[in-house]
């Protein structure tokens, strides 16, 4: 091949990589066509992106493996903006979200009956003006109660999301998509049997001496159980460029709002990374790190958006 031709070759396959790399969509920027179809859906997405990229965009490979850190829980080190201190926003998504009194008048309630061993931090927080030790029992609090959770119920109280279960627990909204599909806005499905969407939650139950599954957590979800560990995260895009990847968003994660990345099968349906007994009680041998990954859960939910009624 002559050097013209070569020199020819080389350009023309740097603009077509230039091309693919124009025409692929963005994550986390989401068309007028998309808000249009899934106005909801897209309102929830752009809820969790804002505040992902406001804490520097910490990321967990499809592997499970931490890629990118950012802020921590109790920090206080800037989020992107350079004026918010990292502990201040998860202080910020207790009130915005309307958990924050709630929480601060339980405590308030076991201080009276327990004293000093009923405190926890929520009435500190609560506070208009703070001293130095009201700051630091708030901060206690923000590091010793998850806020998952409250991060969910806050985005979508931004995405202005009518009757979602605002709470501090996961399992109430999830009780309330598996006993009240037809009327709560989100419906309890098989992650294996559905396909995500942008809007989505995808859920694993965080019980440490159980493994649930699907059939096992809905029945239970149904009953009258009690209240359960678990996780949620919002999905903000599936199968973007056909990637077969979805991308999820959730708080309290590696102690900050941080993205995951899980793989898709050939229906677009996911393909997790599943806990299975007696792993998690098993002690890690640092020679042997092929068995850790932080997307292996005990996944037994996709919350479907009920698009056709959340609006």
């Amino acid at each position: 091949m002559s050097p013209l031709r070569i020199v020819s070759v080389a350009i023309a396959l740097i603009c077509s990589v230039g091309a693919a790399d124009a025409s692929a969509k963005e994550l986390c920027v989401f068309s007028v066509d998309e808000m249009e179809k899934n106005p909801a859906g897209t309102r929830i997405a752009k809820a969790a992106c804002e505040e992902h990229a406001l804490w520097r965009k910490p990321f967990i490979n499809t592997q499970g493996r931490i890629v990118r850190l950012g802020p921590m829980e109790a920090e206080r080190d800037l989020l992107a903006d350079e004026t918010t201190p990292a502990w201040r926003r998860v202080l910020w998504y207790w009130r915005e979200s309307g958990l924050l009194d709630d929480n601060a008048d339980w405590e308030r309630t076991r201080i009276a009956e327990k004293g000093d061993k009923g405190r926890n931090g929520a009435s500190d927080c609560a506070a208009q003006t703070q001293d130095w030790g009201q700051r630091s029992a708030c901060r206690a609090f923000l590091i010793d109660v998850p806020w998952s959770a409250v991060f969910v119920s806050y985005a979508m109280k931004r995405a202005a999301i009518d009757d979602f279960v605002v709470t501090s627990s996961h399992f109430y909204y999830m009780r309330d998509a598996a006993r009240n599909p037809e009327t709560s806005p989100y419906r309890l499905t098989d992650p294996a049997k559905e396909t995500p969407e942008v809007g989505d939650l995808i859920c694993y139950a965080r019980e440490k001496d159980r493994i649930f599954g699907h059939t096992a957590f809905a029945e239970y979800g149904r009953g009258a159980g009690v209240k359960l560990d678990a996780h949620c995260d919002i999905v903000v895009a599936a199968n973007l460029d056909r990637d077969s990847k979805l991308y999820a968003i959730g708080g309290n994660v590696m102690q900050g709002v941080t993205m995951r990345k899980l793989n898709l099968n050939a229906q677009g349906r996911l393909s997790l990374p599943m806990r299975r007994e007696g792993v998690a009680g098993r002690a890690f041998d640092p020679r042997d790190e092929s068995t850790e990954n932080m997307n292996r859960q005990d996944w037994v939910a996709l919350l479907k958006l009920n698009r056709d009624r959340v609006r």
